[in-house]
């Protein structure tokens, strides 16, 4: 009777292995071959970098076809934020400062280029506390 128990217990165990091996399989091949699902590999659409700002929030420089572009992604949306040149991608060679500044310098230009077309459109008004709307950084 203890042989008995003793074999359905290894084999229980066995599988038990056999399905975490089966997962931790699946993860890896996953991470390796990441082709953004049912096999099939983008060739012209590319995410370059990508940075999480919030929960469930993130920025990412997205290559499609030979345009770079700023986009932002929520759980409910995707919107563009801006086109990127080559030069926004590029780091100073002899500078010591981490990759982000050259992320960050891209963004402010992004906001700087929109804050300016909305300028345009409307008037500056001062706010209570005597800052305007056009001086977020």
């Amino acid at each position: 009777m203890f042989d008995e128990i003793f074999t359905v217990i290894c084999a229980l165990l066995g599988i038990i292995g056999l399905l975490f091996l089966t997962f931790y399989a699946a993860s890896w091949l996953n991470k390796r071959y990441h082709t953004g699902g049912f096999g099939m590999q983008s060739r012209l659409i590319k995410i370059v970098e990508c940075i999480g700002v919030a929960q469930d929030k993130q920025l990412m420089i997205v290559t499609v076809g030979s345009k770079k572009m700023l986009i932002g992604v929520t759980p409910n949306s995707v919107n563009k934020i801006c086109d990127l040149d080559e030069e926004d991608l590029i780091l100073p060679e002899n500078s010591d400062t981490p990759v982000e500044n050259g992320f960050m310098q891209s963004l402010k230009k992004a906001f700087a280029e929109r804050n300016r077309t909305d300028a345009g459109a409307d008037t500056l008004e001062k706010k209570e506390d005597g800052r305007n709307e056009n001086d977020d950084f």
